[in-house]
Formats: structure tokens, sequence, C-alpha cells
């Protein structure tokens, strides 16, 4: 752990939405709590509607939040100054078609005061340097209509930082994007990290929140119900120990292996029979069993949960579906930076 302060601390958030048709209210975020650290990728996970977006708008200040207090950089966030050193990536960016990427991010540029800060000469090159940094410097002269998903997505995010902001958020910034795009926009992000912006982005894209993330927050109902570090997945949400040895008859010996298998931990390798527990002894039991029959050991190994047996895990619990999920604990570090 560190003493860091958080660049964003949320504590208590509530947004409430009072339906026209049924006329009720619908809560939207339910007392979420975090904090987001200094140079951190954050990652918002949860599914269709867990209130994600949702939360994002109410920190950038797109919609009221009904409750709560949000922090940014030891002070209330209340002004439209403090959230100049903010960028935002929308899900769906809009752009003016007939305009040129250029244009389109000298227009947008200006809107966040720059013009106004900076000579015309220097104003230039701005924008001709954030061109270059999400790759569309050969585009500049090209009209928005023109441009792919992929290309549309670089100039959202063209628009996002242009006013260098200290903290960015990106909502489903892999939307769309083919496998080659995806990449792209990985290396993107972690030039922006290591530049010195600190990050937060929802995506269901789980493989690439788990190899750019820090640490990750599962949302389920509009309620926050886990934060954690990816570096620690294993030690909060425990190992799992892989046996696959040799395809055998023998049916006793692949019960008694069975047996001591954890019926959540099932899993198939095209190698042979594959047997997964999650305590120790019982892999080492299963492994003196196998080695007393003489059958070979392909592989003994032990793995993390993926982000995504996590996923399903936490939002099935929270959603009523427990039964149906891995018996996988989600804890929470408090908002503490691991």
């Amino acid at each position: 752990m560190t003493s860091m302060e958080p660049i964003l601390r949320v504590r208590n958030l509530h947004k409430h939405f009072r339906s026209h048709w049924v006329y009720r209210r619908i809560e939207a975020v339910r007392d979420a709590s975090f904090d987001i650290y200094p140079g951190e990728i954050f990652g918002l996970l949860g599914h269709n509607g867990a209130g994600k977006t949702t939360t994002m708008k109410c920190i950038l200040g797109l919609i009221r939040l009904t409750q709560g207090e949000v922090q940014f950089r030891g002070q209330p966030l209340t002004t439209a100054a403090q959230r100049a050193d903010m960028g935002y990536l929308p899900e769906l960016p809009y752009f003016y078609d007939h305009l040129t990427v250029r244009e389109t991010l000298e227009f947008l540029a200006s809107l966040t005061g720059l013009r106004s800060r900076l000579s015309r000469g220097e104003f230039a090159k701005h924008v001709d340097s954030t061109l270059d940094r999400v790759g569309l410097t050969e585009k500049r002269k090209a009209p928005v209509r023109s441009l792919s998903k992929g290309l549309q997505q670089r100039l959202g995010l063209a628009q996002a930082i242009v006013n260098d902001p200290k903290l960015l958020f990106l909502d489903e910034p892999f939307s769309g994007l083919d496998p080659i795009g995806r990449r792209e926009f990985r290396n993107i992000i972690l030039d922006l990290k290591h530049a010195g912006t600190t990050i937060a982005l929802s995506s269901h894209v789980l493989s690439d929140v788990q190899t750019l993330c820090d640490r990750v927050l599962i949302m389920a109902r509009g309620h926050v119900e886990t934060t954690f570090s990816i570096a620690d997945v294993g030690q909060l949400f425990g190992e799992r120990f892989e046996l696959v040895i040799e395809s055998v008859e023998n049916e006793t010996l692949v019960s008694t292996l069975r047996n001591l298998e954890d019926a959540d931990n099932r899993s198939t390798d095209p190698r042979g029979h594959s047997f997964c527990y999650s305590d120790y002894d019982k892999a080492l039991e299963a492994f003196v069993i196998v080695s007393q029959h003489g059958v070979r050991v392909r592989e003994f190994r032990s793995s993390s949960p993926d982000l995504e047996s996590i996923f399903v895990s936490v939002t099935e619990r929270a959603r009523g579906g427990a039964q149906q999920a891995p018996a996988i604990s989600a804890p929470n570090d408090g908002g503490r930076h691991a």
C-alpha cells in the first residue's frame, strides 16, 4: 500500500432518474464510493445498465448527481475550471461530418479555451501534435465522413486529450474496433499513461482491461460490488492448480481425481485429462495418485482466475444468480491503492 493521495475521490454517489412513463424513481447509481490514484489506469466494469456511464457523467458534470461528494486533486469538484483538467471520450462520439479531421479538432480545442491561451502558431502546432499522438497526421485533411470506425475513435480520443487532461475518462474505447485497431488503441492508451495521464476506462473487452488496468471496479445494479488490484487477483480470489495427464482408460483413477476436484473449476485439455483444484494439498494428493499409477503427467501448474470468471461471479451474485456463478469471493480494497 501507499500513502499517495487520490487524484479523484468519490464518496456515496447516488443518481436517481424519474421515469415519466410509470412515475417512479429509478436508481441508476447507489452509494458508489471509490478512489482513483495518479498515474494509474482504473477500470470500471459492469453489465449493461450497471451505472458505469452514469457515474462518469456525474463526475464530469454532464448530469447532476442526486447525492454524494466528488473531490478532484483534494478539492470538492464543483467548477468548470476544475473539469477543464479532465478529458472524456464517450462511447459514441459525434462529429460534424462535413468538416475535415483537423478542422474538427481545431473547433473542439477552441471550446476548451486553448485558442485564447495560445498564439495562432502555438495553437496550430498543438493541434498537429495531438493528431500525431493518435496517429491521424496523414488523415488531417480528410473529411470526417470518410473515416472508418477505428479512425473516428482516434479522433474522439484526440478531442479528449487536446487539453492535456490530468484525468482522462474513456467510455468503451474499444467498441467496434477490429483486433488490429484494438491493439493500436491499447498502445496509445499506454503511451498516455507513460506520459503521466491518469486514465479511467470502462469496457466489455475484459482481456484488454486485464492487460491495461492497474486496478478495477465492478459495478452491478448501480452499486460498487468490489474494487481490487489486477496484481493481487491470485491473492484475493485464490489460485487454482491444474493437473493435466495423458489420456487413460482407467475410469477408477479418473473418478478418484474428479472426486478431489472442485466442481466449479472443471476444465478440458486436448492433450489428455485435465483436473483443477483450488486447494494445493488436494492438487498434490492427485499428483501422488497419478504417479503411483505410473501415468504420465503432461503439466502441473498454478494460475489465477481470469478477469472474466471474476466478473461473472461478482455480477451474477449481485444479480441473484449465485447458484450459477463460480465460487469466487468479492473483496473490496476500500479504495486503497495496492
